[in-house]
């Protein structure tokens, strides 16, 4: 089924439904209660890079026969509406774990019962395409956190899973290494005035705070008109942070702790072009 028309909207939206009340400091979304990290300077920016091949797919309820689970340099990329779901919904929640339910019982109001449950049954289809197994026998290793791990049943080969959300979108990134997804949505704690520069600078310093749990790089450095750039993080080795098109103010990016070769998107319209900072 081809995506449905594109949508804008500026809800307040939390980047995890990690269940803990959160707060804001210099930009920076925190749990409450987690000390302030100060970012320590980078080794270097290496800036641009090349931008990695994009294949990109409509939404459909048939996962492409011709796409496999991710190699090195690999990543795929989904995007879709809290009501979207590849199956019938009795079917989906069938799928969940004894875990998955019981976190989905305690949230703490229907619609992110709802987007947490859309969230892990379509995890849990994608993932059992790329295995080749049953969604519900998907061996999910959850940090709590919306960061996820999989492991091929027969190959042992693994994949990375994040889950980020913005608005009505949800947003899925698959790897086979460490990556960070991160939305930011505009919300009435966000600056009224905030450019979509700095938008854009706090959508890449929170893909790589996702995936390092805090990132030891000054904010500013990630300023750039270009959507792909590397980064030389010292000991934390080098990352590859890439724009992610959403509509209107809302700005997004993935961090991947390996040079991107390929993405496949599915659920982009033409129209947000990757590889394209932006405006």
């Amino acid at each position: 089924m081809p995506m449905e028309p594109d949508q804008v909207c500026l809800a307040t939206s939390r980047v995890r439904d990690s269940g803990e009340p959160r707060g804001v400091e210099d930009g920076v979304e925190r749990t409450v209660g987690e000390p302030a990290v100060h970012p320590a300077p980078i080794e270097h920016a290496t800036g641009a890079t090349v931008a990695p091949a994009f294949q990109c797919h409509p939404l459909s309820r048939t996962h492409p026969h011709n796409v496999a689970a991710p190699r090195a340099g690999e990543l795929h990329l989904w995007r879709f509406r809290c009501e979207w779901l590849p199956v019938p919904v009795q079917e989906g929640d069938s799928w969940l774990s004894k875990t998955e339910r019981e976190r989905a019982r305690l949230h703490p109001n229907a619609a992110l019962r709802k987007r947490f449950i859309s969230a892990r049954v379509v995890v849990r289809w994608i993932v059992g395409n790329l295995f080749d197994c049953e969604p519900h026998a998907v061996d999910l290793q959850d940090d709590g956190s919306e960061k996820l791990r999989a492991r091929h049943p027969r190959d042992g080969r693994g994949i990375t899973i994040d889950i980020a959300y913005g608005g009505i979108w949800i947003v899925i990134g698959v790897a086979s290494a460490t990556l960070g997804l991160s939305v930011v949505v505009p919300s009435p704690g966000t600056a009224p005035d905030e450019t979509p520069e700095a938008s854009r600078r706090r959508a890449r310093y929170g893909s790589l705070c996702n995936a390092l749990r805090y990132a030891p790089v000054d904010i500013d450095l990630l300023f750039s008109p270009i959507a792909t750039g590397t980064f030389d993080l010292a000991e934390y080795g080098r990352w590859h942070v890439l724009d992610v098109p959403m509509a209107g103010k809302i700005r997004a990016a993935v961090a991947l702790a390996q040079p991107l070769i390929q993405v496949h998107t599915f659920g982009w319209p033409k129209a947000l072009a990757f590889g394209e900072a932006n405006a």
